[in-house]
């Protein structure tokens, strides 16, 4: 019902504006209530999220001047790093994690190189876990997912469309970079943990895969309460193919904020440790506002020495005795 009330004029000369009273005899409709219209509800379903996509774009640079565009694919899933990228006798290598609310789980795709289409693929890697390294080595791919343990998986990729498991290693934390030590050797840099899940430390592991179908590992070195760079950053990571010498910057969680470098042999049967580099910390530097950062970065071999680089300078070590050479601070 459409509400009656009595009309309003507006007077100029007034202040406000006054109602008209109505007329002596005429009966006045009792003034209603306005009708109030009921909501209009809409039922939804929730909204939806798309699944998680890789899209991959080829170029050729071959010929110099600008890029030419070659094709186009996807992948289900996500990259974890460069490491998850592969090209192989004309097939790219994709490893990814694909993630839901329910669970997730992990794959690798193998596409035609030129075409970026799909050849094969296997999946099922580490369901309710993710991918924390990968490595691609000829056909032959590792990959390492972790949850509470750590599988490390060998894939056999020599059929690009039919690749497949051949074996899986179940051990406690996982390794975050993985790099190859010769013929059927491959080392392991991340974090030990507890059958739980829980990270106690960094550790350095050498896995004999000589055998994809049952891979296992040869050797581990734990240093409680204490990260590496190298998990996340594989230039930190040093290793010297024709000594074994092996350079690990660790920060513990003892110490000043300050790394200092694990220097490691690693031969085909284990890893030792040979000693430990680290930088001067001078007393200026100490109570500088901002004092420069000792911690070592980056490792590298040149002849017979070992040189380490921090934001406060270079320093020079045999590197068979790890004898001081020279310390060049840069201030």
């Amino acid at each position: 019902a459409t509400p009656t009330e009595a009309p309003t004029v507006v007077d100029p000369t007034a202040a406000e504006p006054t109602a008209v009273k109505p007329t002596a005899g005429v009966p006045v409709a009792p003034k209603a209530e306005p009708t109030v219209s009921e909501p209009s509800v809409s039922w939804q379903k929730p909204r939806m999220v798309p699944p998680e996509r890789t899209e991959i774009h080829r170029f050729d640079i071959s010929a110099g001047g600008e890029p030419r565009y070659v094709a186009s694919g996807e992948v289900p899933g996500r990259l974890l790093n460069q490491y998850s990228l592969s090209e192989h006798e004309g097939h790219l290598r994709v490893a990814t994690t694909t993630s839901s609310p329910r669970q997730s789980e992990s794959a690798v795709h193998v596409l035609d190189a030129n075409t970026l289409t799909e050849t094969g693929q296997v999946g099922g890697l580490g369901k309710g876990e993710r991918i924390y390294a990968v490595r691609f080595i000829g056909p032959v791919g590792y990959v390492v997912t972790f949850r509470q343990v750590d599988p490390l998986y060998t894939l056999d990729l020599r059929d690009p469309a039919a690749p497949k498991v051949t074996g899986e290693l179940k051990i406690t934390g996982y390794s975050a970079y993985l790099h190859p030590a010769g013929e059927g050797r491959l080392i392991g840099v991340g974090q030990e943990a507890t059958e739980q899940g829980r990270r106690v430390g960094a550790q350095i592991s050498l896995f004999d895969v000589s055998d994809p179908a049952a891979p296992r590992r040869l050797a581990q070195l734990i240093r409680k309460k204490s990260d590496t760079e190298a998990e996340w950053d594989p230039h930190a990571f040093l290793y010297w193919p024709k000594t074994g010498l092996a350079v690990l910057p660790l920060v513990s969680e003892r110490s000043d904020g300050a790394s200092d470098a694990l220097v490691l042999n690693i031969s085909r049967e284990g890893v030792r440790e040979t000693g430990k580099v680290a930088h001067p910390r001078g007393k200026a530097a100490a109570k500088a506002f901002a004092p420069v950062d000792g911690s070592i970065r980056r490792a590298l071999v040149i002849g017979d020495t070992l040189w380490t680089l921090s934001a406060a300078g270079l320093a020079a070590h045999d590197a068979a005795t790890l004898t001081d050479q020279a310390w060049i601070p840069f201030q």
